[in-house]
């Protein structure tokens, strides 16, 4: 059996970013398009994440083919 990456069906892809609040954690979640999740804590790697998103555009699916 092989084994596939989990697929998230139903919650719309997009970035959510929250905790921005004073003394709080910020922390975003990415659901890519391709049903990939990334998250991100911390204002470092939330704003690293927030600019490598790009909306419409699936690095995945282009790794993939550059690996091909």
């Amino acid at each position: 059996m092989i084994e596939q990456p989990a697929r998230v069906e139903g919650i719309p892809a997009g970035l959510t970013v929250r905790g921005l609040d004073r003394d709080q954690t910020p922390v975003a979640d990415w659901l890519c398009a391709c049903g990939r999740h990334e998250r991100a804590t911390g204002g470092a790697a939330v704003t690293a994440l927030t600019a490598s998103v790009i909306a419409g555009h699936c690095p995945h699916r282009a790794a993939g083919r550059a690996a091909a």
